[in-house]
């Protein structure tokens, strides 16, 4: 659930990071036309603004991604030891259980 929740906002921030280096003209009238003192381009900054937005919707959530899967693995191995204990413990009545309904089956279709 958490790896879908990482994915789905992912496009969101990656097209629009994307229209915002391709646009020509500034998203917002505001900024259109700075004051000159100041010496900046306001299309140059939206194409950063857009790269930085891009790239921090693949990059963290790559980062974010590894991170999960390091947690899924985790919780994998403590659920394998838990059973492995269990079966120990009960003789592995659940593979016993599982062998028998395998042998009914096999004696049903012959």
């Amino acid at each position: 659930m958490r790896m879908l929740e990482l994915f789905a906002g992912m496009p969101f921030h990656a097209f629009f990071g994307i229209a915002l280096m391709m646009a020509s003209t500034p998203m917002v009238e505001t900024f259109k036309n700075p004051p000159a003192s100041l010496g900046i381009d306001a299309l140059s900054d939206q194409n950063a603004a857009g790269g930085i937005a891009w790239a921090f919707s693949e990059i963290p959530s790559v980062l974010v991604l590894l991170a999960l899967l390091f947690q899924w693995y985790g919780s994998e191995q403590r659920q394998a030891r838990r059973k492995d204990r269990a079966a120990d413990r009960d003789g592995d009545k659940e593979l016993e259980a599982y062998n028998a309904y395998l042998a009914s089956l096999n004696a049903r279709g012959r």
